[in-house]
């Protein structure tokens, strides 16, 4: 990450399946990943709901940080009930790009096609220019898609994307 990022990162947006349940491995990352950016003293975003979000979200209160959940109005769901504080948007594009434009940076944890989006999204903007914020996948099963997709010579990867294997390596990204 380059050295400019330093001190610059206070939120910290996470983004990860909305359907993985408490026993689940994801969702035990997400928890230890929300009390690790909260020792560590980010501020955690997030869209609000259950799975990884509420896992987040939980973590992070548990050692006394702050989270901020992004949700839909008048949506059939409820925030989760660690969420801090609600932004409520008024409709899913509108809270994607909330969430992006409240992150100093990035985390992906795994999910499913609204996690693959986006990623996506932040990876688009990203290579355009729009965002020069650092990026960081963790886990394996996202890591293996995109070094798929990179072998296409048309696909490109921005500078700021980094591959984690642990929620240590991926707050250490953040702490640069």
């Amino acid at each position: 990450m380059p050295r400019s990022l330093k001190g610059r990162i206070r939120r910290v947006a996470v983004l990860g399946s909305g359907r993985v349940l408490e026993k689940d491995p994801i969702y035990q990352q997400a928890l230890k990943l929300g009390q690790a950016l909260a020792r560590s003293g980010f501020c955690v975003c997030h869209g609000g709901y259950g799975g990884v979000m509420e896992a987040v979200a939980k973590g992070c209160r548990l050692a006394g940080g702050y989270n901020t959940g992004i949700t839909i109005r008048g949506a059939s769901k409820r925030a989760n009930t660690h969420v801090n504080a609600e932004i409520k948007m008024p409709c899913w594009q509108s809270r994607l790009f909330k969430l992006i434009e409240m992150g100093d940076a990035y985390i992906f944890l795994h999910g499913a096609t609204g996690t693959l989006t986006e990623l996506f999204v932040v990876l688009e903007m990203s290579n355009r220019g729009l965002l020069k914020k650092p990026i960081v996948v963790l886990g394996k099963k996202l890591h293996s898609l995109i070094r798929s997709l990179k072998k296409d010579p048309h696909f490109d990867l921005p500078r700021r994307l980094v591959f984690a294997t642990s929620v240590a390596q991926a707050v250490r990204y953040l702490k640069i």
